[in-house]
């Protein structure tokens, strides 16, 4: 790996951090201004909504603008308008203000929701193939470890230091960020100077990813996979933590706590071994996957914390297996300009089926209970990877995805 893709790493790393770091700041000052639990709860609505936007407009301005430019801009309004908002913050909270703090979130997370599919272009360009799995992994394992710490510690912090302090920290973070992708460094042009229409340049993405047939096989699974993903969400965690295993809010940390743990080792373990997955992605997709919703199912019917805790554990591994191969096996499958609006696309629609899964998950938790949430969901994932088997493995279709083989060192 060489500094630009280092580079890189700490943007994603010091970006995320930030954004997580400055949502509590926002939940926090919203309840304790309004007491209203709802209002606090629309920031992440607000945000998923506004990240389908960008997920929308990315691929009509993803070839016009060289990728690191594009990212130095996102993050250079990401910048200005954290400052807006603590203007807004200081100001007396009328009707008013509330809905002008909501328009600057969602213009945030817009502009937030640019960085993911663009990190995995930059990817793409300035690893090579050999070496992919374990770009990939080394990032996941550090964004999830800096992440871990960030929504352990950020209440702390927050407690301590006030949201003055803490949207300092946000700042400096998001400059750190900027100051990384001067760093990165890309050898050859990731733009397209189009004179296609604005709705081809719109509706590109969404061609290739239904055309491919293997990666229209990967979006069928990530759907799947997308509709009881929501399980893992705080209000239904919590209710298992409370009704299944007869808990209270401390075990629903160490659960939360211990999933993080997982994918934290999951990364370091992909990073290990990512000899033995290059030219095998497709088989340790499906692996990762396989074992991720047998876990999910065993879990709906643990009773015991400590069982609960390592099984939630053992998910990390299992989900960064199948997390990291699947985004490995789209950078493999196509050119760089076509890979940013494609991630544009399938992150569109995976957002899109989460809001309606957080509706529909919260009401069926309520009809059938929260044990039966998580089996018909552990349910679910193994019907997913079955159809990822029969299709991907069984019929060839994941093997333009898989990559080459390393030969042995």
């Amino acid at each position: 790996m060489n500094r630009s893709f280092y580079a890189l790493l700490v943007s994603q790393t010091s970006t995320n951090l930030g954004f997580a770091l400055y949502t509590m700041v926002v939940v926090l000052h919203l309840y304790n201004e309004t007491g209203s639990t709802a209002l606090s709860a629309a920031v992440t609505l607000v945000s998923v909504i506004a990240r389908m936007g960008s997920g929308l407009i990315l691929p009509a301005v993803s070839d016009r603008f060289q990728l690191t430019q594009l990212l130095k801009f996102a993050q250079l309004s990401q910048l200005l308008l954290l400052g807006g908002l603590f203007v807004l913050f200081q100001q007396k909270h009328t009707a008013a203000i509330f809905v002008l703090i909501f328009i600057v979130l969602a213009i945030i997370s817009f502009f937030n929701g640019f960085f993911s599919p663009i990190k995995s272009s930059l990817v793409k360009t300035i690893v090579d193939e050999k070496n992919r799995v374990k770009a990939n992994s080394l990032i996941a394992s550090v964004d999830q470890t800096f992440l871990f710490a960030g929504w352990t510690f950020g209440g702390m912090l927050l407690a301590f230091l006030g949201k003055e302090a803490a949207f300092a920290i946000t700042f400096g973070l998001l400059i750190i960020s900027i100051i990384c992708l001067f760093l990165v460094k890309v050898h050859k042009s990731l733009s397209i100077q189009s004179q296609e229409k604005i709705l081809v340049k719109l509706t590109s993405g969404w061609k290739h990813l239904f055309k491919h047939k293997g990666l229209r096989i990967l979006v069928i699974m990530d759907l799947m996979e997308a509709w009881v993903g929501t399980i893992w969400i705080g209000a239904v965690t919590l209710t298992f933590a409370q009704e299944a295993l007869g808990k209270g809010e401390t075990w629903w940390g160490y659960i939360n706590g211990g999933y993080y743990l997982g994918t934290i080792l999951g990364g370091i373990i992909v990073f290990r071994f990512s000899k033995w997955m290059q030219g095998r992605l497709t088989l340790f997709m499906l692996a990762g996957s396989f074992f991720f919703g047998l876990l999910t199912f065993i879990y709906g019917f643990v009773s015991h914390p400590y069982l609960a805790l390592v099984l939630v554990l053992l998910m990390g591994p299992a989900y960064q297996m199948r997390d990291l191969a699947q985004e490995t096996m789209f950078q493999n499958s196509v050119d760089d300009q076509t890979l940013t609006k494609i991630l544009a696309a399938r992150s569109t629609l995976t957002q899109l089926i989460f809001i309606f899964s957080v509706i529909g998950i919260g009401a069926l938790t309520d009809l059938i209970g929260v044990r039966f949430i998580y089996i018909l969901s552990g349910g679910v994932l193994l019907l997913s990877t079955l159809y990822g088997f029969i299709h991907l493995h069984m019929k060839g279709n994941g093997s333009s995805l898989d990559g080459e083989k390393l030969k042995a060192s």
